[in-house]
């Protein structure tokens, strides 16, 4: 039997993205090892995969000296550079953006993304070409636990309103705005953040909302498919519950960028500011200001497209 290692980027997102890769794998007969940081943490929700946290670096180089073919997610990291070296031809990089002045020359196992498409369509095509596959499929085997049941509190709008890096949040008053007018038609907005980030919101509870307390990712996980909506950045939890068939509407900062990270399992809906902004060198409004572009009304309205009218 072939075996195979499959090496996302940091972000949890990344892996549920890389997962499609490592379940065609297996699908197709490989034995597959995923490594990754926070992943096993999720381990049960992939019945039959082996999902690892990588050792050391000197000692993951050496663990992949015994696979077949080694499939990494490039995130320009040391590791990368140092497979480069000592790891082809068994090395596969899938590339989500790639320059031929920045990064090594492409082999023919590697695979520069189609910036126009989402991430999960980029991963199953390259996959699929990669293992001659006839049919690429973004399956990746995320199968939710029993007694979970799917879309059970119909009404609750999961709102997760925070992200890894703050530049790509919309403002909390926008968010709490949003929870308001849904709660006023009869919905239930319920908010998540991660255990760290609680202390900053308490000003949901402030407010009259519901803080979920989700100490673990299979908390969340649950939380996400027995939803029957989600409103959050662009982050993990858009493409979890892209992922899970929840209807999921993601408020972002930069359109080009979102048409490659944008959720690619079930499609939903992307809240962007005005294409007019200006980034210029002396005025990056996009960047520094687009927060404020985007309305409580905009999103309620785009989340009607999800929903339908309340």
């Amino acid at each position: 039997m072939q075996t195979a290692a499959v090496l996302p980027a940091l972000g949890i997102g990344d892996a549920l993205l890389m997962m499609i890769a490592s379940h065609q794998l297996k699908k197709e007969g490989y034995q597959v090892t995923t490594y990754h940081a926070f992943l096993p943490e999720l381990a049960s929700w992939f019945p039959g995969h082996d999902i690892k946290r990588p050792p050391a670096q000197q000692d993951l180089i050496e663990a992949l000296n015994s696979y077949d073919l080694i499939l990494v997610e490039n995130d320009n990291s040391p590791i990368i550079k140092k497979l480069l070296e000592t790891a082809r031809p068994r090395l596969s990089v899938f590339y989500p953006t790639y320059l031929s002045t920045k990064h090594a020359p492409l082999s023919s196992f590697d695979f520069a993304f189609d910036k126009d498409l989402p991430m999960a369509e980029n991963i199953a095509a390259s996959v699929a070409s990669l293992i001659d596959l006839p049919t690429p499929s973004k399956e990746n085997g995320l199968t939710p636990p029993i007694p979970l049941a799917f879309r059970s509190k119909k009404n609750q709008v999961l709102i997760h309103p925070t992200s890894r890096a703050a530049e790509k949040n919309w403002k909390a008053k926008g968010f709490l705005e949003v929870a308001k007018q849904l709660q006023e038609k009869g919905l239930t907005p319920l908010f998540c953040v991660g255990p760290q980030e609680r202390a900053e919101w308490k000003c949901v509870e402030e407010e009259g909302f519901t803080l979920a307390d989700l100490p673990t990712l299979p908390d969340l996980a649950a939380m996400v498919y027995e939803s029957g909506f989600v409103i959050g950045n662009d982050s993990l939890i858009g493409h979890l519950a892209s992922n899970l068939g929840i209807p999921t509407l993601i408020i972002a900062n930069d359109e080009k960028r979102m048409r490659l990270w944008r959720p690619g399992w079930l499609k939903g809906q992307l809240v962007l500011p005005p294409p007019y902004l200006p980034n210029w060198k002396f005025l990056r409004l996009k960047e520094t200001r687009w927060q404020s572009f985007i309305t409580a009304g905009k999103v309620l309205r785009s989340f009607d497209k999800i929903s339908g009218p309340h």
